[in-house]
């Protein structure tokens, strides 16, 4: 996908290529984190979800974090945190020290 335009986002997002999980009503469902901030992520996902959606995503051994489906584009979608950016970005640097 080819940016359209400056990118307005609060938040740096760093690439990341790794495993996660989505909980909603009652289950949790496999995805792909494809990038990362402590904003927000872009996922890979096999399930349908739609904006508005309240969901949370695990990010491995980093913790559990609430958020919302930001947009939906066919296999992809973009989930915005709802917790405080800091919690996130403090996971996230754990996670690039010690992988």
């Amino acid at each position: 996908m080819t940016p359209q335009g400056p990118d307005h986002r609060e938040h740096a997002r760093s690439a990341v290529l790794m495993a996660g999980r989505l909980y909603c009503c009652g289950e949790w469902k496999p995805c792909q984190v494809v990038n990362v901030s402590a904003g927000g992520a872009r996922l890979k996902i096999d399930s349908p979800y739609c904006p508005g959606q309240e969901l949370a995503l695990e990010l491995g051994a980093c913790g559990q974090y609430p958020g919302l489906v930001a947009w939906a584009r066919g296999e992809e979608i973009g989930f915005k945190f709802t917790c405080d950016p800091a919690e996130v970005a403090e996971a996230l640097i754990g996670l690039a020290t010690y992988g």
